[in-house]
């Protein structure tokens, strides 16, 4: 039972680092990802992610957003719907437009440069959701727009890698793909709006809090990989069965549940898993590329995604927070680029920077949102 000891590292690391971040002023997650960079390959190589790692760190992402989904003033959310798509479809446009043209620079094939795009146009809510969380700003204004942008910008993501798939390498009808999403998102409203409540009253009838929890837990699993089968990311499914679940009397209860479980164990390791991903770069030409890729890649969605909320009537303040709210590419991002990669629409030339990159932004997004709520 080797996974043990990979575990046990894993969640001291995560609990010395996310409370020696917190002291310091920066956000906890911030302390888990340089953690997992510190005991992972890049550094001591002590922890490797292993399978059991990877399952308990998707669970963990699942769990997040759940939580995510439970917390969010859907009413917020709808609220500013129409402008949060505005600006993730900002947050898009700039970022596809700006990598292109730098493949194309970089001497990338027209197919890899516009694959450059799709990958960083993707933002990690997960990411955003941990901070805004912590201080207590997941309720805000701005804090229901971001969640609001990062679940259209996720959707637009998925179905432009679905679009990449699908016609470069013909796996798959387009039509069919695009279909099945459609199908899904008539599902889930038809889930939240009458089935998911039906659900909880009957289990209510349990009058037991554990099961209640299960029943939660069940319902967000269900329509996490069902949006898997619909070519769509299992953390949309998750968010919006904690919207579901949070309409209900049985809110409270199953988020408390749902809390311990997830915070006690498999969300610190999501987060430890994302710096375990990081490989470092040995060559002074890697090095540069790095950076200048970095720079872009916050760039293109702090600008992108802050003045598409400046257009939309947002102040200053809160147009500089939803754009650092969105910089964060996480495990959407990771997961295009290892799509692409298995698809061939991605080269290893230079996946282990990209994947530098995406990393480095995850570090950088929490500190920038931090920046951008405090002042």
């Amino acid at each position: 039972m080797e996974y043990l000891g990979s575990i046990w590292i894993v969640l001291v690391a995560a609990l010395l680092f996310g409370y020696g971040a917190s002291r310091i002023g920066l956000p906890s997650v911030v302390g888990q990802i340089i953690a997992g960079i510190i005991i992972g390959p890049a550094l001591l190589n002590w922890v490797k992610l292993n399978e059991i790692l990877s399952v308990s760190a998707d669970l963990g992402i699942i769990l997040l957003m759940f939580l995510a989904g439970l917390e969010c003033d859907f009413n917020q959310v709808k609220k500013y719907l129409k402008s949060a798509t505005g600006i993730a479809i900002c947050g898009v446009v700039l970022p596809m437009l700006v990598f292109f043209g730098l493949g194309m620079l970089l001497k990338q094939g027209m197919v890899e440069a516009l694959f450059w795009g799709v990958i960083f146009s993707a933002t990690s809510v997960s990411i955003s959701v941990a901070v805004l969380q912590e201080y207590g700003k997941l309720q805000s204004v701005a804090g229901a727009v971001i969640l609001g942008a990062a679940v259209v910008d996720d959707i637009i993501s998925i179905v432009l890698l679905s679009l990449f798939t699908s016609f470069f390498t013909g796996s798959g009808s387009i039509a069919m793909v695009i279909g099945l999403q459609i199908l899904y998102l008539i599902f889930l409203f038809v889930m939240v709006k009458w089935v998911v409540p039906e659900i909880i009253k009957i289990g209510m009838y349990f009058h037991d809090d554990i099961a209640l929890a299960i029943i939660g837990i069940v319902l967000c699993f269900s329509l996490a990989e069902l949006a898997e089968v619909c070519h769509l990311s299992s953390v949309l499914g998750a968010f919006f069965a904690g919207i579901a679940v949070g309409f209900t009397p049985a809110r409270d209860t199953i988020e408390h549940s749902t809390n311990i479980i997830g915070y006690a164990l498999l969300i610190p390791i999501f987060f430890v898993s994302v710096g375990l991903e990081l490989k470092l770069v040995t060559s002074w030409n890697g090095f540069l590329i790095v950076i200048l890729l970095t720079v872009v890649a916050l760039l293109t969605k702090w600008v992108g995604c802050g003045l598409g909320a400046r257009a939309f009537g947002f102040n200053w303040k809160d147009s500089n927070v939803i754009g650092a709210g969105m910089v964060s590419r996480g495990e959407m991002a990771l997961i295009v680029a290892q799509v692409g990669l298995s698809s061939h629409l991605l080269s290893n030339h230079l996946y282990s920077e990209i994947i530098f990159v995406i990393i480095l932004t995850t570090i950088l997004s929490p500190i920038m949102l931090k920046w951008g709520l405090k002042k």
